[in-house]
């Protein structure tokens, strides 16, 4: 669910910076304005959050543990699975307690969508298990 859009913030920038934000809006495919707010956002939830990054994924933007190929939504969904147990999760993901600590951090204030996210690759997982049935299916020999 989007937010409203109901503040306002007015700021001149370098000619510099404006033309690095066109190019990026080109390349991403999306309205400057959007972009500038995303990236503000972003900027926003890193100073609240160390310890998390933004990676572009094929879905979007997606909150990451900073140095590590592992996304909050893996992280919050490993330490569901271990009951909560952080030291048992940052074991199983071979990371620091404390990298745990700060996707559990992220996701006490941003839940709602790293939920959507985890429910997304659930279904994307069952559909690739059912399309892998498939080609089982296909490849074994007729009677």
């Amino acid at each position: 669910m989007a937010e409203s859009l109901n503040a306002r913030v007015n700021t001149r920038i370098p000619r510099r910076m404006k033309e690095d934000l066109s190019a990026l809006s080109k390349r991403r495919h999306l309205d400057e304005s959007d972009l500038a707010r995303a990236l503000l956002d972003e900027g926003l939830r890193r100073e609240k959050h160390p310890g998390i990054v933004f990676r572009s994924t094929p879905s979007g933007r997606e909150a990451a543990l900073e140095g590590r190929r592992l996304y909050v939504w893996q992280v919050i969904e490993t330490t569901r699975a271990s009951d909560g147990n952080v030291e048992e999760t940052a074991d199983y993901l071979a990371i620091r307690p404390y990298q745990v600590r700060s996707a559990v951090d992220y996701y006490a204030e941003y839940g709602p969508e790293i939920d959507q996210l985890i429910e997304e690759n659930r279904q994307e997982a069952t559909r690739a298990r059912e399309r892998w049935g498939r080609q089982q299916q296909a490849l074994r020999p007729s009677n």
